[in-house]
């Protein structure tokens, strides 16, 4: 198994989407965060389970969409590790939001 760890900058955007949709539904945010925080904790025992991203095939970064976002995360295998980058609307551009996580 190898250690999931959220970058602040993927904290913050959880944040923002519990808050984002808790104008409409407290619960439904909450459910949301839950199942994007599930999906993540599957990589523990799956580090490879998402795609390879075309937008940055150089950084090795990979996704699995869940509901409308994706989860960007980078493995690093060499440690043990896999580092959650951002959790981003699906309607979004990647390479700028993603260009200094």
């Amino acid at each position: 198994m190898v250690q999931v760890v959220w970058a602040e900058p993927a904290l913050a955007d959880l944040k923002e989407i519990y808050q984002f949709i808790a104008r409409d539904s407290p619960r439904y945010a909450q459910i949301t965060v839950e199942k994007i925080t599930r999906t993540a904790a599957r990589l523990r025992t799956f580090p490879r389970l998402g795609e390879v991203l075309a937008e940055f095939p150089a950084r090795q970064y990979r996704q699995l969409v869940v509901g409308a976002y994706r989860l960007i995360y980078r493995e690093d295998a060499e440690h043990g590790r896999i580092f959650i980058m951002g959790v981003i609307h699906a309607s979004r551009n990647l390479p700028p939001l993603l260009e200094n996580r």
